[in-house]
């Protein structure tokens, strides 16, 4: 089973309590990207450069409430779901012998990117 939930940052111990959550936001940011990456590349696209900007979180996750840290984990949860469930469909499809419908890798593609877009402006307002 794919899963894009880091299940224990490597490395946490030595990050002070406070950093661990950035740390590990910053984790799932990176494996959402790469998911991405990943689907436009099964989509005949080049990966895009760019997806999130990790200093505007980097910026805005200390200041943030606490509220708007869970909302972060929330909606980037939901996104890394997505992510795991579409490379699954991808994979069982390949192993089948078969090619994932283009439509719903576009489809994919879109719900991953629009979901980087949503967890940017999180913290960019």
């Amino acid at each position: 089973m794919i899963h894009l939930l880091p299940d224990a940052f490597d490395g946490a111990e030595a990050l002070s309590p406070a950093a661990t959550p950035y740390a590990e936001a910053l984790a799932r940011l990176a494996s959402i990207r790469t998911a991405l990456g990943i689907v436009e590349q099964v989509a005949g696209r080049p990966a895009s450069a760019t997806l999130s900007n990790d200093a505007i979180i980097a910026a805005g996750w200390p200041q943030a409430a606490p509220a708007a840290q869970r909302a972060f984990d929330t909606r980037s949860a939901r996104v890394a779901a997505a992510a795991a469930a579409g490379l699954e469909a991808i994979a069982a499809r390949h192993e089948a012998g078969q090619s994932p419908h283009p439509a719903a890798i576009e489809r994919l593609a879109r719900e991953l990117g629009g979901g980087l877009a949503d967890l940017d402006q999180l913290f960019s307002l």
